[in-house]
């Protein structure tokens, strides 16, 4: 029998060690008790320090805590039924005076072992408050302002992965990076 398995995957492997082990092990059982005390899990990678765990690299956290939801195929489709909706910004504590509505498209020609790649449509009614006048304008308005644009469309694209990254990284450890964004007609 033949299992074929990813570069990084083979990585993986290639470098686990006693420590892995022993790092994956207690934090299975922090994951544990969040779940049995609360009933979800507040997820967040730096929990490594409290425990003195110094792995290679920090995606080797989210594949345990991946791991320890139920693996990527099932965190995979969760993480899908997750994006399928709008969200709105206002539903969210953001500084930098956005204001708008997008359902995350997901962009199936990049695809990583620990991550997925997302398009942001944003429905033509957003709004932003400038901090150098403090007027607030459309988004489509300011979408033909190429000195602005760029700066916005970047603020926009983060403001997008701090939404999914409490919406979807921190139920399935499927980390979400923005890969377009535009203004819907």
């Amino acid at each position: 029998m033949k299992i074929i398995i990813t570069e990084s995957q083979y990585r993986i492997l290639e470098n686990y060690t006693q420590e892995d082990e022993v790092a994956k092990n207690i934090l299975f059982k922090i994951w544990q008790s969040e779940l049995d005390s609360g009933g979800e899990i507040d997820f967040n990678p730096n929990v490594v320090d409290y425990i003195n765990y110094k792995p290679q690299d920090r995606k080797e956290i989210y594949e345990m805590y991946r791991d320890f939801l139920g693996g990527w195929d099932k965190m995979i489709e969760k993480a899908f039924q997750l994006i399928d909706r709008t969200f709105d910004t206002n539903d969210y504590n953001f500084v930098g005076g956005y204001d708008f509505k997008f359902k995350p498209q997901f962009h199936s020609d990049y695809e990583e072992d620990n991550l997925i790649f997302v398009n942001g449509p944003i429905e033509s009614d957003g709004k932003v408050t400038l901090m150098t006048d403090g007027e607030t304008y459309l988004l489509r308005d300011l979408e033909e302002n190429e000195d602005l644009w760029w700066e916005i469309d970047s603020e926009i694209k983060s403001v997008i992965e701090d939404i999914l990254y409490q919406e979807v990284t921190k139920k399935t450890g499927i980390m979400v990076e923005t890969n377009l964004c535009w203004i819907k007609e």
